[in-house]
């Protein structure tokens, strides 16, 4: 155990998972789950400016508590992922108490999600804080016996094994945190730097030239926040800002060429879009050794793959608030002609009052020029393994804004259920996308999406997960339909400054 002591620290390090950072405590879950069941029963028809998934059919038009029981699957309860009820915990008792007391009678307070009285709600994200969290849950699950035979893909860097659909009875579902510990068995490095502060010597200094311009924009580079197959995330220090620094390493048999060509289309794609729920880029330099480092905005509530890791899920108003955003920032980067192509939770960061912003496009594409009205098809399977379309297995050439919208549906109900569907979506390779097409078509729908309580959600991410890419709804489709436009943005996310 003492090497796995190690992977610890290192996992610790890169999601940066403590208490303060639990999942909302049960009075605020309480809270949010009775607000969702007072929506009252809710018919499946749809209204006009609806989409409607053309295969499933309807179900009963009134839905009852006791029908829709959260999706609890074997592996990754709220017992052993989510923090011990209130009435548990002496240490939770005195932090509700004290936050009680500083604050307004009619807010309840949670550790990083606050339902208001109103219905509106604010996030309070503090990645560093998850620490504890994850080092705790790390613990309790590497080397255990049931995961090695569970199925594990939250992050797929290679396609998974074949799964028979007449073995997914037997076979657990994967979940994000079988995933994680999965890769961490597989890379006993880990992802993190082994010094968390040391300076980034392969970038600084720069270039004689560059190295007076770096550092008078962007200070000095120190503590290692991430760290992945791209190369490594550093943070910059400049006055009262804070950069976040990419440096990337060129891929093997990658010719200089190509991998100049390939960071600078990035940096173009990035740096040319302007929105709220896109990550700001500002620069791009080269180091001494020929490397590229990318300068961007730091988000310091994390990124949502650490988050779900955290709280094990989260609750329905707090996951819509970062859909309908990430949905927004979708439709946004569609609109200037792009399709990002790798859409997962590891891929969307926060700010700490829960702003999401789409990152690394570094497999994205331009499929319209601002001239031309004809979008352009893609090709070729691209993306991460649970995320991908069912279309890039079986279509020669498919829209890229529809396989967008396909990995939109995956990531809500990883956030809500803190499980991927399946590994991969291939009938033929994957017994859970198989036993998904099957059960959709029946009355008693698919379990994971009907454990979803109001009947306006699971009709759109049914829709969304259309596998028939004509049928699948779209991103504006999507925020006009009366779930989408039912979701309550946090002031955060809708712009407003809540400081």
């Amino acid at each position: 155990m003492g090497d796995k002591s190690k992977k610890l620290g290192k996992w610790s390090r890169l999601f940066g998972i403590g208490e303060d950072e639990q999942s909302a405590s049960s009075v605020s879950s309480k809270q949010a789950s009775k607000a969702e069941e007072t929506q009252g029963p809710q018919s499946r028809s749809v209204t006009p400016n609806q989409h409607t998934s053309h295969s499933h059919p309807s179900t009963p038009s009134s839905v009852s508590s006791a029908d829709t029981k959260p999706y609890d699957p074997q592996g990754v309860t709220r017992s052993n992922i989510n923090s011990a009820p209130v009435s548990r915990s002496g240490s939770t008792k005195k932090q509700l108490s004290r936050a009680s007391s500083t604050k307004s009678p009619s807010v309840v307070e949670a550790p990083r999600f606050k339902m208001l009285e109103n219905g509106n709600h604010e996030h309070h994200l503090r990645a560093v804080k998850r620490q504890e969290k994850i080092s705790s849950l790390l613990k309790d699950l590497l080397g255990a016996k049931k995961l090695r035979d569970e199925a594990k893909s939250a992050v797929s860097f290679d396609v998974p094994q074949q799964v028979a659909p007449n073995q997914v009875g037997k076979a657990k579902p994967p979940t994000l945190v079988s995933g994680l510990v999965n890769y961490l068995n597989q890379h006993p490095q880990g992802l993190t730097s082994t010094t968390q502060t040391a300076e980034l010597k392969s970038a600084l200094p720069l270039l004689a030239d560059d190295h007076r311009s770096f550092s008078e924009k962007y200070g000095r580079c120190q503590e290692v926040v991430g760290k992945g197959s791209y190369g490594v995330v550093r943070l910059s220090h400049k006055d009262d800002e804070v950069f976040a620094v990419k440096e990337f390493k060129r891929r093997a048999q990658e010719s200089p060429e190509k991998y100049q060509k390939r960071l600078t289309a990035e940096f173009s794609i990035m740096a040319s879009l302007k929105n709220l729920n896109v990550i700001k880029t500002y620069d791009l330099l080269k180091d001494a050794k020929g490397d590229f480092c990318e300068v961007m905005e730091y988000c310091a509530g994390g990124d949502l793959f650490s988050l779900i890791i955290a709280a094990g899920r989260l609750e329905y108003a707090e996951a819509d608030c970062f859909f309908k955003q990430l949905i927004r920032g979708v439709n946004y980067i569609h609109k200037m002609g792009v399709a990002h192509r790798d859409l997962k939770p590891e891929n969307l960061i926060l700010t700490q009052s829960g702003v999401l912003k789409i990152t690394d496009f570094g497999n994205s594409e331009c499929f319209k020029m601002a001239w031309e009205d004809e979008v352009h098809m893609s090709v070729g399977v691209c993306g991460s393994s649970p995320y991908i379309a069912p279309e890039e297995f079986t279509q020669e050439e498919f829209d890229p804004r529809m396989v967008d919208i396909w990995a939109c549906g995956v990531i809500y109900m990883a956030m809500r259920t803190g499980r991927q569907l399946w590994k991969l979506a291939d009938a033929k390779a994957d017994g859970f996308y198989a036993e998904y097409l099957e059960k959709r078509k029946q009355e008693g729908g698919y379990e994971p999406i009907e454990s979803l309580k109001r009947a306006r959600c699971r009709n759109v991410i049914y829709s969304v997960l259309d596998p028939k890419p004509e049928r699948r709804i779209t991103g504006p489709q999507i925020l006009q339909s009366e779930w989408g436009r039912e979701i309550k943005v946090c002031a955060a996310g809708d712009g407003i400054d809540p400081y």
